[in-house]
C-alpha cells in the first residue's frame, strides 16, 4: 500500500472516529451491517468486530474492530457508518477488498524452464495482491538464475488491475542476459600459502578445462560466502587462528561476461597448542580423558583435530547414557608465546534411557529385518556410539535409499524414543533382454532377482543366459543372512554352464554348492563352503590335448573370512572390503588341488561428489598331487572386470601346442590392482563417469616382469535392469596383435 493510500485511510479513520465521538457513549447497538464484501464471508469480517448487537457502543470498541479486520490483510480500505435509531445505533462497516491476482504469466525465460521458475514461485492464482510477496518471488527468481550463473538477471512485474472483477493480472518480466563466468581468482597479501593452495579449497573455481561439465566457474554469491568460510577453516587447521579474511572484492568485465574476484587475506602468525586441561562435570579422571586424545600439546593446532577431540570427549560421557551432555572449550591465546591453552568444560546434563524404538516407513521389509540389525534396544542405557553404528548397519543394508533418524522426548524426562525413517528403494526385479558384450558377443538373458524377498530380507537370483555359442549359463542362488532368527547366514548356489572356446574346446560345468556363515565380532565374518562340480570336455582340438585338461568331478570344501565396514553393499563410497579365501579340492572327486584368493577393496568420498576406490586381488594355484589342475581352475586376466585395456581373458602363460601355435594356457599366479575416481554425471539418474588404472597380470610363478598396465575412463548407469558399464581402455606398451584400445561393455556391477 503506498503512503498516500495510507494517509487517506487514517484521515477517513480520524474523522469517522470525529463524528461518531458526538454521540452518547451509553447508547446500545440495535444492528451491524457489512457492504462491499465480494470474497470474503461476511461472517469471517463478524468474527473480528469487538462489540456485538445489544450491547453499549463505545468508540475504543469500533477502533479496535477496524484495526483487528486490516489484520486479516484483505483490505484496502475500511469506513464505518453509524445513525441513530429509535431501537439504538445502526453501525455499518463498508469494505474495499484488496484486488485478487486472476492470472500469474511470465516472459523472457528461455535458458530456465518454466517448471523450474514455479518452483520457486509462492505466490498463487486469485490469493490476494501482496506487493511484499511479489518482491520476495522476484527475488527468489533472481537466486534461482544466479545458481545457474546469470548473474545479471533482472526480474521486473507488471500489474494490470480490472475494476470491474477488483482482480488484477500479475506478470513477471524476466531478461536472463548472459551467463557470468569466473575468469580469475586472486588473493591479497598472502605469503604463506600460494594461489593455487587456497584456490583448492574453494568450490568456486575459474573457467577451465572441464567447467562444462562441474559448473564451478558458475558466480554464485551464497557459494562464494561458504568459500571464505572454508578459507578462514583452512588457515585454522593450519594453525593460523587469527586470520583475517575480508569481503572479496568483485569486478565484471565491460562486455559482462567474466567476473574476477579479489580476496584480502591477512594470513597473522601460525599458534600451537600450549596447555590442555578439563573442567566441570569430570566423570572420569583427567588421565582417563587424555587417552586417545586426538590433539597434543607443543604441536601445531589445528581446528579440525580440535573439533574431533570435542566430539571424542561427548560420545565418552553419551556411551555413559549422558545423552545430552556438553563440552565447551576455552582458549587462552597468548600472543608472545604464541600458544593457545585449551580448557575442556564439561556439562554432563541428564542420565537418559532408550525408550521406546519406533520404524517407519518399510512398507515392504519386515520389522524385525531392520531391528535385528540394531545394537541398541529399548530400556538400554543410552550408548550414542552403538546408536551411530546401527544406523550405518541398517544403510549398509542396500535396502533403502534413505535412512534417518530422530531422538525426540519418551514417557519421562530421563527417556529418548528412537524414531528410524526409511525409504523403500526396488530390490527385485525381472529382467529380459538382449545385448552385447565384448566377452560372449550377443547375449540374451532373463532373470528373477531380488535382494529382499517378501520383506524378509533374503536373497534369490534365478538366471538364464544365452550369449552366442560360446556360453550358456542356467543358476540359481539363494541366501538366507539369519537362519532360524540366528546370526548364522546359509544359502546354497546350482548351475550349469557350458563355455566354447573358438579352436581350443567346448567344456560343461554342472554342479553347485551350500554353504554356512557366522559373524566374529563387529565387521568380520566367517564363512565355510562344501562344492560338488562335474567337468567335461568335448572337442579339444587336435595337437592341444596335453595343454587343455581337467575333466572329472572336482569336490572341495572353501574357508572365507570377510572383514567388510563398505556404508553400502551394493554402491560403497567409503570402507573396506577384505577377503581371503581358500579352496581345498580333493575331498574325493578326481583333482586335487589348493586354491588361495586374496582381494582387498578401498572406498573414500572425494572432490566433486566423487569416490576414489582402489581394488587389489593374488591368487595362486597348486596341486598336491602329480595330476594336472584344471585348465578352467587357472588364471586368466584382461577384460572388464581385470585389466580393461586388454582382451577379455587374453593375458597369461602362453604355450605351444603340437602344431607350433601359441595357446593361452592360463596361470598358477595372480596379481593385479585396480585405481579408479568415479563421478555423478547425471545424478538423479544414476548416471557416473570413471577414469581408471590398472596393473597385473597372470602368472607361471611371480614375473613381476610380465606385469602389463593399461589406462582409461568410461560410463555407468545403476537401471532398473542392473548396473550397466561401458568402460574404454587404453594397453600401455601394447605388444604385436594386442589392439591400442579395447572398448568393454557388461552388465555387471564394479568392485
Amino acid at each position: 500500500m503506498s503512503y498516500i493510500n495510507k494517509l487517506e485511510k487514517y484521515l477517513v479513520l480520524f474523522f469517522c472516529f470525529l463524528a461518531l465521538s458526538s454521540y452518547a457513549q451509553s447508547s446500545k447497538i440495535s444492528r451491524i451491517s457489512i457492504e462491499g464484501n465480494r470474497r470474503v464471508e461476511k461472517d469471517a469480517i463478524l468474527n473480528q468486530i469487538q462489540t456485538k448487537v445489544g450491547q453499549v457502543y463505545t468508540l475504543k470498541d469500533v477502533r479496535s474492530s477496524i484495526e483487528s479486520i486490516y489484520k486479516l490483510g484483505f483490505f484496502e480500505n475500511i469506513e464505518v457508518d453509524l445513525q441513530e435509531s429509535p431501537q439504538g445505533v445502526v453501525l455499518t462497516y463498508r469494505i474495499q477488498e484488496k484486488p485478487a491476482i486472476r492470472k500469474i504469466e511470465y516472459e523472457g525465460y528461455k535458458k530456465i524452464g518454466l517448471s523450474d521458475i514455479k518452483e520457486v514461485v509462492k505466490i498463487k492464482e486469485y490469493s490476494i495482491v501482496d506487493l511484499n510477496a511479489i518482491k520476495e518471488t522476484k527475488e527468489k527468481i533472481l537466486k534461482l538464475y544466479e545458481q545457474k550463473g546469470f548473474f545479471l538477471a533482472q526480474v521486473k512485474h507488471t500489474l494490470v488491475f480490472d475494476p470491474k472483477t477488483n482482480e488484477a493480472d500479475l506478470t513477471f518480466q524476466i531478461e536472463e542476459l548472459d551467463k557470468v563466468k569466473i575468469r580469475k581468482i586472486q588473493f591479497i597479501g598472502n605469503h604463506i600459502f600460494s594461489d593455487e593452495e587456497l584456490k583448492g579449497v574453494m568450490a568456486t573455481k575459474e573457467r577451465g578445462l572441464f567447467s562444462w561439465l562441474t559448473k564451478t566457474d558458475n558466480y554464485q554469491e551464497e557459494i562464494l560466502k561458504g568459500d571464505l568460510e572454508g578459507l578462514t577453516y583452512f588457515y585454522h587447521i593450519k594453525g593460523y587462528i587469527q586470520v583475517k579474511i575480508d569481503p572479496p572484492q568483485v569486478t565484471i568485465s565491460p562486455d559482462k561476461k567474466w567476473i574476477y574476484v579479489s580476496i584480502p587475506i591477512e594470513e597473522g602468525d601460525q599458534y600451537q597448542v600450549g596447555m590442555i586441561d578439563y573442567a566441570g562435570d569430570l566423570l572420569f579422571s583427567k588421565d582417563e580423558l587424555r587417552k586417545e586424545k586426538k590433539i597434543e600439546p607443543n604441536t601445531q593446532f589445528n581446528r579440525d583435530l580440535l573439533r574431533q577431540e570435542v566430539l571424542r570427549l561427548a560420545d565418552k560421557y553419551k556411551d555413559e547414557g549422558y545423552a545430552f551432555a556438553n563440552v565447551n572449550v576455552r582458549s587462552d591465546i597468548h600472543e608472545k608465546t604464541k600458544k593457545v591453552d585449551l580448557t575442556f568444560d564439561f556439562e554432563k546434563g541428564q542420565k537418559v534411557m532408550i525408550g521406546a524404538i519406533n520404524v517407519s516407513g518399510n512398507s515392504q521389509t519386515r520389522d524385525k529385518v531392520i531391528r535385528r540389525e540394531l545394537s541398541i534396544h529399548e530400556g538400554d542405557l543410552y550408548n550414542e556410539t552403538q546408536l551411530r553404528k546401527s544406523i550405518d548397519k541398517v544403510r549398509a543394508l542396500g535396502y533403502f535409499s534413505e535412512v534417518t533418524y530422530t531422538k525426540p522426548q519418551g514417557s519421562s524426562l530421563n527417556m529418548l524414543d528412537i524414531d528410524i525413517s526409511v525409504k523403500e528403494r526396488s530390490t527385485g526385479a525381472l529382467t529380459m533382454g538382449a545385448g552385447w558384450s565384448t566377452i560372449e558377443g550377443i547375449i540374451g538373458n532373463a532373470q528373477i532377482s531380488h535382494n529382499n524377498l517378501f520383506g524378509r530380507g533374503q536373497t534369490v537370483a534365478l538366471n538364464a543366459q544365452l550369449a552366442g555359442k560360446s556360453n550358456t549359463i542356467f543358476s540359481l542362488s539363494f541366501t538366507e543372512p539369519y537362519t532360524l532368527d540366528t546370526h548364522w547366514s546359509s544359502g546354497f548356489d546350482a548351475y550349469n554352464v557350458k563355455t566354447h572356446v573358438p579352436d581350443a574346446y567346448d567344456e560343461k560345468k554342472s554342479g553347485g554348492d551350500v554353504r554356512a556363515g557366522h559373524p566374529i565380532g563387529e565387521n568380520m565374518s566367517t564363512y565355510g563352503t562344501y562344492k560338488l562340480e562335474n567337468i567335461t570336455l568335448d572337442n579339444v582340438a587336435a595337437g592341444r590335448e596335453e595343454l587343455i585338461q581337467g575333466a572329472g568331478v572336482i569336490s572341495s570344501v572353501i574357508g572365507t573370512f570377510i572383514y567388510d565396514t563398505r556404508n553400502n553393499r551394493f554402491e560403497p563410497t567409503n570402507g573396506y572390503y577384505d577377503s581371503l579365501s581358500c579352496e581345498f579340492a580333493g575331498v574325493g572327486g578326481d583333482h586335487h588341488f589348493i586354491k588361495p584368493v586374496f582381494n582387498s577393496r578401498f572406498y573414500t568420498p572425494s572432490f566433486w561428489d566423487g569416490t576414489f576406490r582402489v581394488n587389489f586381488e593374488a591368487g595362486a594355484l597348486a596341486r598336491t598331487t602329480s595330476k594336472v589342475a584344471p585348465t578352467s581352475e587357472r588364471f586368466y586376466l584382461g577384460g572388464v572386470n581385470s585389466l580393461r585395456g586388454y582382451q577379455p581373458f587374453s593375458l597369461g602363460p602362453k604355450k605351444l601346442d603340437k602344431n607350433g601355435k601359441e595357446v593361452l594356457v592360463g596361470g598358477d599366479r595372480e596379481l593385479f590392482s585396480n585405481i579408479e575416481y568415479e563421478i555423478p554425471l547425471v545424478a538423479s539418474m544414476g548416471v557416473k563417469g570413471v577414469v581408471f588404472y590398472d596393473v597385473g597380470s597372470a602368472f607361471e610363478g611371480l614375473d613381476i616382469g610380465k606385469i602389463r598396465q593399461d589406462v582409461g575412463f568410461g560410463f555407468r548407469w545403476f537401471s532398473p535392469f542392473g548396473p550397466l558399464r561401458v568402460e574404454i581402455g587404453f594397453p600401455i606398451l601394447p605388444k604385436e596383435g594386442e589392439k591400442k584400445q579395447v572398448v568393454q561393455f557388461a552388465i555387471t556391477p564394479p568392485f
